[in-house]
């Protein structure tokens, strides 16, 4: 690198450094430097989280959202990536994967230290996109001054997998008079063939997803809280979800006549049913065959009826005929088997889809 004198008509070489040879670290220098200015890696960012403490109680170095809205895990390493970061940052991005959006609200508001609908707008502000498209997807940036080449290798491999992963390299250089200069090169994938790099994944996927028709069968989360839990959606035949537009809206995907599957999380399958009537704000829902309004049904969920008069924020009600069901203790499941964090999706896991045709039947 040179800087240019330009009325002397000169180039002044510019002496690479690496950043401990500076006496600069990775926590109190450069995760500071990224944080107050994120588009040194090449995008707009929103930086949600700093230093996050996961369940394990290892530390996520930044974590931010895109403009499409996905969830971007920032990992730094000061002079070399070493030779797994990529599966460190795997490990974070697929805990993130799991977060609801009330969840990373929650982020939001302890990061900036506003309250919750306030961090929910901010991050509709900084969209570019609809708030329902937040967290559909992960990737992950990798910056650090050089990378293993090991790095280098499973990353490229990780990415026609379908992983949205890149290496940003950060070189520091100094002057004469001792000036420090960063310059932040993206090299995986290389900037001037991102496109056709981006054009040919896509078109590998694509034809990967062939083979991964839908099946017809639609994958609906319980969501256990305060508002609804599986007991009462046995009992009275019918799934719900709501308290925001984005749960409700997931659940009028559903029509009469579909079959589906219904899911708790950390636990695993619990039933096979079909939709009989299509969704409408639990205080309009009658428990089918009767006169009786769901809310005077005796449900045990203590909390079903907040909001009941407000469409964005009531719990929302799709009647089910329940084909076969277990309860939460006897949920079914294995190691790889197809889970998501949206309230409803369709099924496409040919190795789910049998498990759970074999568990409960079609």
């Amino acid at each position: 690198m040179f800087r240019v004198d330009i009325e002397g008509k000169r180039l002044q070489e510019l002496t690479p450094k690496k950043f401990s040879e500076l006496g600069l670290r990775e926590r109190f220098d450069i995760q500071e430097w990224i944080e107050k200015a994120p588009q040194i890696l090449g995008e707009d960012l929103m930086i949600i989280g700093k230093e996050v403490i996961l369940p394990s109680g290892k530390r996520l170095d930044l974590l931010a959202i895109d403009k499409a809205g996905s969830v971007v895990v920032i990992e730094l390493k000061r002079d070399d990536s070493g030779d797994a970061v990529e599966w460190q940052a795997i490990k974070y991005a697929s805990y993130c994967a799991n977060w609801l959006p009330e969840e990373i609200y929650r982020q939001v508001s302890v990061y900036l230290e506003v309250s919750e609908p306030e961090a929910r707008q901010a991050i509709e502000h900084f969209l570019a996109t609809d708030l329902e498209d937040l967290n559909k997807s992960q990737r992950i940036i990798l910056v650090s001054r050089q990378f293993n080449s090991e790095v280098a290798s499973a990353v490229f491999w990780l990415r026609e997998q379908g992983l949205d992963i890149q290496c940003t390299r950060l070189a520091p250089f100094v002057d004469l008079e001792g000036n420090l200069f960063l310059t932040p090169d993206t090299i995986i994938p290389l900037p001037e063939a991102k496109d056709y790099i981006e054009r040919k994944e896509k078109k590998q996927q694509s034809e990967a997803k062939e083979h991964r028709a839908w099946t017809g069968y639609w994958f609906v989360n319980v969501g256990e809280c305060e508002y609804r839990n599986w007991e009462d959606n046995r009992r009275f035949g019918y799934i719900g979800a709501g308290h925001g537009p984005w749960y409700s809206a997931a659940l009028k995907r559903l029509s009469i006549g579909d079959r589906i599957y219904a899911y708790i999380k950390s636990h695993g399958y619990v039933g096979l049913g079909e939709v009989t009537s299509e969704a409408v704000m639990i205080k309009d829902y009658r428990v089918e065959g009767t006169d009786t309004l769901l809310l005077e049904a005796g449900l045990t969920a203590a909390n079903a009826g907040d909001d009941c008069e407000d469409a964005d924020y009531s719990e929302w009600a799709v009647g089910v005929k329940w084909i076969k069901t277990v309860s939460k203790l006897e949920a079914k499941t294995f190691s790889g088997a197809f889970a998501n964090q949206n309230v409803v999706c369709k099924l496409r896991d040919p190795s789910t889809l049998e498990f759970v045709h074999e568990a409960f039947g079609k």
